[in-house]
C-alpha cells in the first residue's frame, strides 16, 4: 500500500499488511522507496550515477559511522560494504525489504541527532534498488576509508609484486606479520574492527580506519602505528589495548620495516596476514618441516569446526586424511588418496612426483551436516546446496573438503571426488585464483575418472550451469553461485587447458610470474577473453 496526502504530506506506506504513517519530505522520499520495483541487474546503478564510494559511504560514515561503521552498538556492525550486505540489513534491489531503510524511515536510526535528509534517504534508496552494487576493487575496504576518498575507485593497472627482501632488510612475512597476528589482529579484524581500522592485510592497515593511514611509508618515527605502540606523542592510549607492552626491539623491528618502505614480501597486500605468515614460512622451512606444521595446524582447523568430535588421522608421504569415517574406512580412504597422488601430480607437472611443499591435507566427513559445519567456520558463510567438496587455504594448511558417502572407496565417484579436492588443494597451496583452482581442479579429475557416473552429470548440467554463473566479472571475483561456477569452470579449464598447457601455466606462475601473465603467455589471450570465446561456442553447441 502507497497513500499520499499531498495537503499534510502524510504517507501511508507498507507492504504485506504492514504500514508506517511518517511525515514530512522524508515520507515523500519513503513512498516512492516503496513504490519502486525490484532492479533487474546490478548494473543499473551505474547508469543512474549511484556510487557507493562517492555517495552512499559518506552517508553511512557521517550518520551511522560512530555506532555501526567503527563500532558494533545493538549487535550491528557495518565496518565496509561486504559486512553491511552480509548482515542481511540490505536486500539487494528491494530498498522496502531492507531493514537499513526501515529503521532510518521510521526515525529509529540514527540515534542522538544527525538525523539523515531526504536527499541522502533518495541516495540510499537507488543504490539499493539498482542492487545495492559495490564500485570498487574490494568490497572489504573500510566504510571510513572509502567515505574520505583514501581508496582508489579502480583498481591499478597491474599488481603490485612482492618485494626481494635483502640480506639484512626486514622480512614482513616472517618478521612483521607475525607479531600483527598475534598481538593485533584480535581487536582489528574484518568483523568488528575497533575505529574500524583494519589489520588483517597489509593494503588494510595502510588504508586506515576512522582517522588517516596509521602508516607513514619510510618514516617510522613518525607513524601513528609506531607512536601507539611506543605510547608516546598520542592521544588516547597505548597499544595494544590492555595487554603488556611490545618489547622495544620488537618495535623497533617493525619500525625499520615502515623505514625501509612497508613493502610485501610474499603474495600481495590484499593477501590475509595469516596466509603471507604461512607463505613465508613455507619459504623458509624443508618439505617435511613444513608438512609436520601443515598437518599439526590442520588438526587444529578440525577443532574449531567440529570442538565435540576427536577426528582420526591418517597421514601418507604428501597427504593426511583427517575425518570422521570408521576406522576401517578412514584407512582404506588414505590408501585411495595415496594412489591417486602420482596421477594429479603428473597432470599438474609437478617436478618428481612432488604435489605440493609440505603436502595437502584432505577433510573427509562421514556426514553432511559436519560438512556444513566445517564450511561454515572456515569459509564463513553457509554451504551450498550440492557441494559436495571444496579446497582452500587455512592458514598453514592446503586443504579439500569432501562428504564421502557410505558407498565403497575404489567407487568412481568417490575417486572422483578425492582427485578434485586433491589437485585443487595443490593449486589453491600455490595461490592461484579461486576459479581457477576451481576449475582446474575438476578438471583433472575428469581427466583422471572420466566414466564416473558423477562426472557424466556434471557435463550435463553445463548449459544451466553457464546461464546460472551470471556475467564474466561475477565468475572472475567469485561472485557467482559456487555449484554452477564448479561445473562451468571444470567445463571451460577442461575444454581450454588439454595437453601440456595446464602444466605450462602452473610451472609459470611456480618461476615467479603473475598468473594473468602466465596465462596469457601460454593461451594468447586473457582470462576473460578466454572465457568469452568459450562461452560463446558452449552456447552455439547448446542451440544446434
Amino acid at each position: 500500500m502507497t497513500r499520499v496526502k499531498a495537503a499534510e504530506r502524510t504517507v501511508l506506506v507498507g507492504r504485506g499488511g504492514v504500514g508506517l504513517r511518517l511525515t514530512g519530505a522524508v515520507a515523500m522520499t519513503a513512498a516512492l522507496a516503496m513504490a519502486l520495483p525490484p532492479a533487474r541487474s546490478q548494473d543499473a546503478a551505474a547508469g543512474r550515477g549511484t556510487s557507493f564510494s562517492r555517495h552512499v559511504a559518506p552517508i553511512l560514515a557521517t550518520k551511522c559511522g560512530a555506532c555501526h561503521v567503527a563500532g558494533n552498538k545493538g549487535n550491528f556492525a557495518m565496518p565496509s560494504h561486504a559486512a553491511l550486505l552480509a548482515s542481511g540489513f540490505v536486500q539487494r534491489g528491494n530498498p522496502s525489504g531492507s531493514r537499513l531503510l526501515e529503521v532510518i524511515l521510521t526515525g529509529d536510526m540514527p540515534r542522538g541527532g544527525g538525523k539523515v535528509t531526504a536527499d541522502e534517504v533518495a541516495v540510499i534508496t537507488k543504490w539499493i534498488a539498482a542492487g545495492a552494487p559495490f564500485d570498487g576493487p574490494d568490497q572489504t575496504v573500510s566504510i571510513d576509508v572509502l567515505a574520505r576518498g583514501a581508496a582508489p575507485a579502480a583498481p591499478p593497472s597491474a599488481p603490485v609484486k612482492a618485494a626481494v627482501v635483502r640480506p639484512g632488510e626486514v622480512a614482513f612475512s616472517t618478521d612483521v606479520a607475525p607479531i600483527f597476528i598475534t598481538h593485533c589482529v584480535t581487536c582489528h579484524d574484518d568483523r568488528d574492527p575497533e575505529a574500524n581500522l583494519r589489520m588483517t592485510s597489509l593494503d588494510a592497515l595502510l588504508a586506515g580506519g576512522r582517522s588517516k593511514s596509521p602508516v607513514v611509508i619510510g618514516k617510522g618515527a613518525e607513524s601513528l602505528l609506531v607512536k601507539k605502540l611506543r605510547g608516546r606523542g598520542i592521544d588516547g592510549q597505548r597499544m595494544p589495548l590492555n595487554k603488556n607492552p611490545l618489547a622495544d626491539d620488537v618495535i623497533t623491528l617493525i619500525e625499520r620495516w615502515i623505514d625501509e618502505g612497508a613493502r610485501i614480501d610474499v603474495l600481495t597486500g590484499k593477501s590475509p596476514l595469516d596466509a603471507v605468515a604461512a607463505a613465508g614460512r613455507a619459504r623458509r622451512l624443508s618439505g617435511k618441516e613444513l608438512a609436520a606444521i601443515r598437518f599439526a595446524a590442520a588438526e587444529k582447523v578440525w577443532q574449531r569446526a567440529i570442538p565435540d568430535e576427536q577426528p582420526l588421522v591418517a597421514s601418507r608421504e604428501q597427504v593426511c586424511l583427517i575425518g570422521n569415517l570408521a576406522a576401517e574406512r578412514m584407512e582404506a580412504v588414505a590408501v585411495e588418496a595415496a594412489s591417486l597422488l602420482d596421477r594429479v601430480a603428473g597432470e599438474l607437472g609437478a617436478e618428481d612426483g612432488q604435489l605440493l611443499k609440505g603436502g595437502v591435507v584432505v577433510f573427509a566427513f562421514a556426514k553432511p551436516y559436519d560438512y556444513s559445519a566445517f564450511w561454515q567456520e572456515v569459509v564463513g558463510v553457509e554451504r551450498p546446496r550440492g557441494m559436495l567438496g571444496h579446497a582452500g587455504v587455512s592458514g598453514d594448511v592446503a586443504y579439500g573438503a569432501v562428504a564421502i558417502g557410505a558407498g565403497r572407496v575404489d567407487e568412481p565417484d568417490t575417486r572422483l571426488l578425492l582427485a578434485e579436492q586433491i589437485a585443487a588443494a595443490a593449486l589453491a597451496g600455490r595461490e592461484l585464483p579461486p576459479w581457477f583452482v576451481r576449475g582446474a581442479g575438476r578438471a583433472v579429475a575428469i581427466r583422471i575418472v572420466p566414466k564416473a557416473p558423477l562426472a557424466q552429470e556434471w557435463k550435463k548440467e553445463i548449459p544451466m550451469a553457464v546461464g546460472r554463473v551470471g556475467l564474466p566479472k561475477d565468475y572472475f571475483s567469485d561472485q557467482s553461485d559456487p555449484v554452477a561456477a564448479a561445473v562451468v569452470g571444470g567445463a571451460f579449464v577442461g575444454a581450454i587447458a588439454t595437453g601440456s598447457r595446464l602444466r605450462q601455466v602452473v610451472a609459470s606462475v611456480e618461476n615467479g610470474a603473475s598468473f594473468d601473465d602466465a596465462f596469457t603467455q601460454v593461451f594468447k589471450m586473457p582470462p576473460t577473453q578466454a572465457f568469452d570465446a568459450w562461452a560463446t561456442k558452449a552456447a552455439r553447441s547448446r542451440g544446434r
